[in-house]
């Protein structure tokens, strides 16, 4: 009976190290468009905010753009405050979708769900502002 305790701890170690590594966004992506990727069950999703500017991209699971026809995208954004939103995203050029922030807020967090060809893919990424390296090159922290 202890060995088959054991066992069966093992393999539950290994499953959990297994799902842990391959899921949600724990490892490295290429960035097609300088953004953050992550994970998105059968697909990845980039995003990258820039003044106010949210860009998102559907992306293979070869981490390439792909076109945006016939895809659909929802943003539901959460504020500093706690309150959320759900926003359409608008198609930008060919692979991409757009939504502009509202400056005068201060956000936490979007939720990003893609639609194309009877699947779904979504991810949570962060929009809190990063804090910028000081002048000399060293990142303070006070």
């Amino acid at each position: 009976m202890k060995k088959i305790t054991i066992l069966m701890t093992v393999m539950l170690i290994a499953t959990f190290t297994t799902f842990a590594q391959h899921s949600g966004g724990n490892h490295k992506h290429g960035s097609p468009h300088g953004g953050t990727v992550k994970s998105a069950g059968d697909f990845h999703i980039e995003v990258s905010v820039k003044d106010g500017m949210v860009m998102a991209y559907l992306l293979d699971t070869k981490e390439k753009a792909m076109k945006n026809t016939g895809v659909t995208g929802t943003a539901v954004i959460q504020m500093a405050d706690g309150q959320t939103s759900t926003i359409t995203l608008i198609p930008n050029g060919n692979e991409g979708f757009m939504y502009t922030l509202d400056k005068s807020k201060k956000y936490n967090k979007a939720i990003v769900t893609f639609t194309t060809g009877g699947k779904t893919a979504s991810a949570s990424f962060d929009l809190t502002p990063k804090a910028k390296p000081a002048a000399d090159g060293h990142n303070h922290q006070h």
